[in-house]
């Protein structure tokens, strides 16, 4: 029965010792690995998300019924801020940029169809994100004011 025992014992140890040099093999693979990689937003998509989080108070605005005057953000950089991929800023984006700073334009103007205006300018967002980059488009659907 001894003689058992002290099999028994000397299995469970190697089996320990096994189990130790797998654990240890496995995290020099885990740390060999490349470091992890923090992503960087390109100046647009930086931008982009300063206008989607000011359109988000203007919404709220309008459905208070309070009158929309200013715009923390400048709608012209639309015209020059470095995207992710240099090959979207082509006609098509030009043409929609311009379209969507007289939205923003108008929408600082005419406090009588405020709620008209911005979900034009919200439907021009997703018209154009449709054609060069359709991640966002149900966050920013989430804008309308229906």
């Amino acid at each position: 029965m001894r003689k058992a025992f002290y099999i028994l014992f000397i299995l469970a140890l190697v089996a320990c010792k096994h189990k130790e040099e797998n654990k240890k093999s496995k995290e020099e693979t885990i740390s060999k690995e490349e470091p992890f990689q923090l992503y960087q937003m390109s100046e647009m998509a930086s931008f982009m998300e300063k206008m989607y989080a000011d359109h988000k108070r203007i919404k709220s605005q309008i459905i208070a019924g309070e009158k929309v005057d200013t715009l923390n953000f400048e709608p012209t950089k639309l015209f020059y801020a470095r995207m992710t991929d240099s090959t979207d800023n082509d006609i098509f984006y030009q043409e929609k940029a311009k379209l969507f700073v007289e939205y923003e334009e108008q929408l600082l103007e005419d406090s009588l169809s405020q709620k008209e205006i911005y979900n034009k300018a919200v439907n021009l967002c997703i018209s154009c994100h449709q054609i060069k980059c359709t991640g966002p488009i149900p966050r920013i659907k989430k804008l309308l004011i229906r």
